[in-house]
């Protein structure tokens, strides 16, 4: 059956809206849909539409909800707003801090999604791979004449039979059959050796090119399917590993503002710092202040952000990176109790004595260097392409994880991308 592309049947909630007509006359055929929530003040009218927000209004975003919004769900007024030692904002704050939609529908959903596209590209796969087969055995017909030739010179009928009747006569054996053995044994090497350039050279001239005209042809394609079979292999192996990632993840939720941990993360912060064994610690004191899915990969807002935080060798500090080689890794940062981490290896690294665990460079172009932690255990492009590590340089390897090449340990290879990458700020 031909693969399709896959088709999922969701619908959206259709949106309630109003046809009102702003009422400011520079924005005629424009329709209201904010409401401007600001108590202390007199308006002749607090609809508002999209070019009252980007006009006059545009500092006022945090007072305005949006219609729509607040007709789908009540609650919805104060979400996106601002009013300090308001009891109603304070509710509504801790209404929507936690997320609900995330249900039995929604996950159900998800999964029924992952499994037709799943399905839809491993059929295309499947399809694919079946076509070079099939092109890399049209090509047996030629090597099955071609072993019909040499079919004789590898001929082992006589001699079996030979070694067989030898066998059977073990301690009795006479002269004449060791005599025959021996004639046998000579003929099953003569025969080898019976098309060799100088009893027949046309011959041999003729077999040589046909042998070398079929290696040219089969050799491409049979080296490509290997390469299909270890890929086959080696993406089983990486979908286990992110499906047993996943499913962690779901687990516990304890670090939940990260979308690249599981739950070593937990039993990682948590030995470092006991106090994390409560759960509501996680919520309290990690505080999210950079995430490349929202701020892009962008090294200013890396700098930006940590700065903001003021001295850095006053902060605590956790980075979780995941590489094009889906790998994740990080670094816990503080001035007494540095390590790194490997969340798909579980092991961990803790600084050596003397040694700066963290230097950043605020002022970096594209090709240079954003973080260097420890002594280039881990180096961070501002490019975030090409970086590198050389674990064991500032960071303590313990000889029982035996990694290996120091080089290549954390991503699997010695220059590696990251496609992903989470900052938080550990309180006190």
């Amino acid at each position: 059956m031909e693969a399709s592309e896959p088709q999922m049947n969701y619908e959206p909630k259709e949106r309630i809206q109003f046809n009102i007509e702003c009422e400011d006359f520079n924005h005629k055929g424009e329709l209201v849909q904010f409401i401007l929530l600001k108590q202390k003040t007199d308006l002749r009218s607090r609809l508002l539409c999209r070019k009252c927000i980007e006009g006059k209004f545009n500092q006022q975003t945090n007072e305005i909800c949006l219609i729509s919004d607040v007709m789908d769900d009540p609650l919805n007024a104060l979400k996106f707003t601002n009013y300090q030692d308001n009891v109603n904002q304070t509710f509504s704050d801790f209404l929507h801090s936690y997320d609900f939609s995330f249900d039995k529908d929604a996950i159900q959903f998800k999964i029924n999604e992952i499994k037709q596209n799943f399905l839809y590209f491993l059929d295309k796969l499947e399809k694919k791979l079946i076509e070079k087969c099939e092109t890399f055995q049209e090509t047996k017909s030629n090597f099955d004449s071609l072993g019909e030739k040499f079919a004789q010179c590898f001929d082992t009928e006589n001699l079996k039979n030979s070694l067989n009747e030898a066998q059977e006569k073990f301690g009795k054996i006479t002269t004449k059959d060791k005599q025959k053995l021996r004639m046998d044994v000579n003929t099953y090497v003569k025969n080898l050796h019976s098309l060799n350039k100088e009893t027949n050279s046309e011959q041999y001239q003729k077999l040589f090119d046909q042998i070398n005209e079929n290696k040219k042809n089969l050799a491409s394609r049979e080296k490509q399917l290997r390469l299909f079979k270890f890929k086959l292999d080696q993406g089983l192996d990486k979908i286990l590993q992110e499906l047993k990632n996943m499913e962690e993840t779901f687990c516990t939720l304890n670090l939940r503002q990260s979308e690249l941990s599981t739950s070593y993360m937990d039993e990682l912060i948590t030995k470092i710092n006991p106090i994390f064994k409560e759960r509501n610690n996680f919520q309290d004191k990690i505080k999210k202040i950079y995430s490349s899915k929202d701020d892009g990969l962008n090294s200013l807002q890396v700098t930006q952000k940590i700065n903001n935080l003021g001295q850095l060798n006053l902060q605590t500090l956790l980075f979780i990176f995941q590489t094009s080689s889906q790998q994740t890794f990080g670094v816990y940062f503080s001035q007494n109790s540095s390590q790194i981490f490997h969340q798909n290896k579980r092991q961990e690294f803790p600084i050596k004595s003397n040694i700066t665990p963290l230097i950043i460079n605020y002022n970096q172009n594209q090709s240079d260097i954003l973080m260097t932690f420890g002594q280039k255990d881990i180096l961070i492009k501002s490019s975030f392409i090409g970086c590198s590590s050389n674990l064991g340089e500032g960071f303590i390897v313990n000889p029982k994880y035996q990694i290996g090449h120091p080089k290549s340990h954390l991503a699997n290879q010695e220059e590696f991308d990251i496609v992903q990458m989470e900052i938080f700020q550990i309180l006190k």
